[in-house]
C-alpha cells in the first residue's frame, strides 16, 4: 500500500454559522491522484483551501509528509513549500512579466539567486509549453496561456503536492484541452495530485480516486471504474445523470 502523503481526518470548518466541511476523512497516498467533484457549496474548495492553510480549520486534523498542520508558524510555511496551489482565477501578478512572477518567490522566501530561480523557471515554462511568453506580462496572455504559467509557478518549490481548485471553471471551452494536457501530463509523470473539478473525462483518464462531495460531506469515494459505471450512493448517481455521465 502507498505511503499517505497526506492524511485529513475528522476535518471541520465553519464560516460564522455555515458548517462547512463535516468530519471530513481522506488520505492520499504518495504519487496517487484524487479528483474531488460535487456542486457548488459542497465544501469542495474548502477543503483544498484547508491543506496549506489558507482556510484555517477549526477542528480534526491535517497532515501533510509528515508535518501537522497547526497555527504555528512554522507548520505553515513547511506545508506551503510541501505543496502548490493552482487557483480558479490565476492570481499573477498583472504588473510582472511571466518570468518576474515565477521568481519573485523563490528570490524572496527561498533565497535564491536570481539566476538560479529563472533558470528553473524556464525549464517550467518550457515544460507547460509557454517558455515563449516569459517576457510578457498576464494581460498579454490568453487564459489558458496564463493558467499554465500559474501551474509553472506552483511548481517552482518542487511541491510534493499540487492542489488545483477549479483550475479551468474561468476558461472559454477551446483553452480547457490545453490545460488539462498539461495536468494530465503531471499526473503521468507521477506527481500527487488533489484537483476539484467538474472535468469527469479528466477524472476518468487520470484519477486513481473520485471522491463525491455534498453539504460538507463526502458522500462517496471509489476508483474511477466503479465511480462511473456503478456508484453505491443515490446522490452519487443524482449527481451523475445531471452530468449525463450516469452509466
Amino acid at each position: 500500500m502507498t505511503q499517505a502523503l497526506v492524511k485529513i481526518d475528522g476535518l471541520q470548518k465553519w464560516y460564522a454559522d455555515f458548517h462547512a466541511l463535516r468530519d471530513v476523512t481522506l488520505h492520499v497516498g504518495a504519487g496517487e491522484r484524487v479528483v474531488i467533484c460535487g456542486p457548488s457549496g459542497s465544501g469542495k474548495s474548502s477543503l483544498v483551501r484547508c491543506v496549506n492553510r489558507l482556510e484555517p480549520h477549526q477542528g480534526g486534523r491535517i497532515e501533510v509528509a509528515g508535518t501537522v498542520l497547526d497555527d504555528s508558524p512554522a507548520a505553515v510555511h513547511r506545508i506551503r513549500l510541501l505543496s502548490g496551489m493552482v487557483f480558479q482565477q490565476f492570481n499573477l501578478f498583472p504588473h510582472l512579466t511571466v518570468l518576474e512572477n515565477l521568481t519573485l518567490g523563490p528570490i524572496h522566501a527561498l533565497r535564491q539567486t536570481a539566476s538560479q530561480a529563472e533558470a528553473h523557471a524556464m525549464q517550467l515554462l518550457e515544460r507547460v509549453r509557454v517558455a515563449d511568453q516569459a517576457l510578457k506580462f498576464p494581460g498579454q496572455l490568453s487564459g489558458g496561456q496564463q493558467q499554465r504559467v500559474a501551474i509553472a509557478r506552483a511548481l517552482m518549490t518542487n511541491p510534493q503536492l499540487l492542489l488545483f481548485d477549479e483550475p479551468t471553471s474561468s476558461l472559454d471551452p477551446e483553452m480547457v484541452s490545453e490545460v488539462l494536457d498539461v495536468m494530465i501530463e503531471l499526473a503521468r509523470e507521477g506527481v500527487t495530485m488533489i484537483v476539484v473539478t467538474h472535468e469527469m473525462g479528466f477524472a476518468r483518464a487520470v484519477a486513481d480516486l473520485v471522491v463525491f462531495m455534498d453539504q460538507g460531506e463526502v458522500v462517496e469515494s471509489a476508483p474511477p471504474a466503479t465511480f462511473f459505471a456503478n456508484p453505491a450512493n443515490d446522490r452519487t448517481r443524482q449527481f451523475l445523470a445531471k452530468l449525463d455521465l450516469a452509466a
